[in-house]
């Protein structure tokens, strides 16, 4: 079981700051600027919340165009997710998310690689600091080397240097971003 409260309101700090005139930013998560980063993050807060509660949804999610006071909604979507994933029944049996069955902790990670690489995306955007914890890294590490450079798979090609680096740096290097390209990414 691993706790995902850090993760979830770091990415909350930052989704906080985002005004109006930066949804149309560019971000380094390829061809989505900000705003669908940020409706990209809601979708993954409710389903993972879901699968967590033992409950998946089988409908779409929620529209995505953003509602009024989408930063508050999504912080709460943030923050529930994170509460869904403290029952220790969230990370037994498996379940389905994105059309696979897994395991239900290898889902819960896959939850916290999400918002962690997505939170940084955001940051990086909006050239902000963002820190997350090095547990949370740690724990997200084994996944994104698994599926780095997967055809089809979740992120774009891995950086030269991952496998020089480690944490944070190693981390962002596996999913296709540059460090460089975006904030000072503090581990704690």
């Amino acid at each position: 079981m691993h706790d995902l409260g850090n993760a979830t309101a770091a990415a909350a700090r930052v989704i906080a700051l985002i005004t109006d005139e930066d949804l149309d930013r560019p971000t380094p998560c390829s061809a989505w600027p900000v705003r669908d980063v940020v409706e990209h993050v809601a979708g993954l807060a409710w389903h993972f919340a879901g699968v967590a509660q033992g409950e998946p949804p089988t409908t779409p999610p929620p529209a995505s165009d953003l509602p009024e006071g989408w930063r508050e909604l999504l912080a709460q979507e943030l923050f529930d997710l994170a509460e869904a994933w403290r029952s220790e029944s969230a990370w037994e049996g498996s379940d389905e998310a994105g059309g696979v069955t897994m395991p239900r902790g290898a889902l819960g990670v896959v939850a916290l690689d999400e918002v962690v690489l997505h939170g940084w995306d955001l940051a990086a955007a909006l050239e902000v600091p963002y820190s997350v914890a090095e547990a949370d890294v740690e724990m997200c590490l084994p996944f994104v080397e698994q599926v780095a450079g997967m055809e089809g798979g979740p992120f774009a090609r891995p950086l030269p240097g991952a496998g020089e680096s480690s944490g944070m740096e190693r981390l962002l290097r596996l999913a296709g971003r540059d460090p460089a390209a975006g904030p000072p990414s503090l581990a704690s």
